[in-house]
């Protein structure tokens, strides 16, 4: 396999920003990928996860910074292991303008108990914090921790980007981690008791979507006592999902709106796109004002912009 050479745009925001001109962007959005791993990595030593990704944001502002010319926006990583250091964090990067932050959609690491909900109450200080300044939390993919059941199946024990092992371990874990996780949030009452919070699912994919909207209905139906409100109103009204272009995107507006479609490229990622404009074609056959809320206005208005 040829590996292809670090380009300058990949680590140099100015030149990154010559790019998106090319391109024909009016920005970028820009998640981790070596950080999505840290969580999971260190999930039994709590104070080295927080003090690393305090760390790690500490460099994101400096190498990229939050709202570079309002046109790149680098999105820092909170972990709620530790919710009193979540909550300094959260306060802290705000502070500095993060327009976005991003949570990993897994159980909480928890070396007492195993583990907790992303919904459980003490994690609600975070919430309303972001909930009252208006900044939606990602949950962008990452290393969840799921593949311990890959490899339960001859999977891959750990993440992996290629190999025959990796493939198996993303058709038996498949969509788990961020299905659970949006189910959490909701039947957990999150977004009940913060109202005004915003989620937005990155590189998960949507064909999860549906699935758990048709799940969630069942069992409102069948145990009401268990949900705050109607769950499926909960997830339209406060989550945002941004496909991948093999998804059946026309499908995913049907379900929960043109208004809380995003487009995403993944550039410069293998298996991304090329030129990130190519997601175009893949919308076509929407109305003119269906394709300009996926392709510019929603993001804007996550983004505050």
């Amino acid at each position: 396999m040829k590996v292809e050479p670090i380009q300058p745009e990949y680590r140099d925001r100015d030149e990154r920003i010559s790019v998106l001109d090319e391109q024909g962007l009016a920005g970028a959005v820009l998640y981790p990928t070596f950080a999505v791993g840290v969580e999971e990595a260190l999930r039994d030593d709590v104070p080295a996860t927080m003090a690393t990704l305090h760390a790690f944001n500490r460099w994101l502002e400096d190498d990229w910074g939050y709202s570079y010319q309002n046109r790149i926006f680098a999105v820092p990583m909170i972990s709620l292991a530790d919710p009193d250091a979540a909550v300094a964090e959260v306060d802290r990067v705000l502070v500095e303008g993060a327009r976005l932050v991003q949570v990993r959609p897994a159980p909480v690491p928890d070396p007492t108990t195993g583990g907790r909900s992303l919904g459980h109450p003490r994690h609600d200080p975070v919430w309303a914090r972001l909930a009252e300044a208006g900044v939606p939390v990602a949950f962008h993919l990452g290393d969840s921790g799921y593949h311990k059941m890959s490899a339960m199946w001859g999977g891959s024990t750990t993440l992996e980007a290629f190999g025959r092992t990796n493939v198996l371990a993303k058709v038996v874990v498949g969509d788990r981690a961020i299905q659970d996780s949006m189910a959490t949030l909701v039947i957990d009452g999150v977004f009940h008791r913060h109202p005004a919070l915003r989620a937005a699912s990155i590189e998960n994919g949507a064909a999860w979507v549906k699935p758990l909207l048709r799940l969630m209905k069942k069992y409102a139906n069948q145990t009401p006592d268990g949900f705050s409100g109607d769950p499926i109103e909960a997830f339209t009204e406060h989550v945002w999902v941004a496909p991948y272009y093999e998804d059946d995107i026309a499908e995913l507006v049907e379900v929960i709106g043109a208004d809380h479609v995003l487009f995403g490229s993944d550039w410069p990622h293998a298996e991304g796109l090329v030129e990130p404009l190519m997601f175009e074609k893949e919308i076509a056959g929407l109305d003119t004002d269906a394709k300009s809320k996926i392709m510019r206005t929603n993001i804007a208005g996550l983004l505050g912009l």
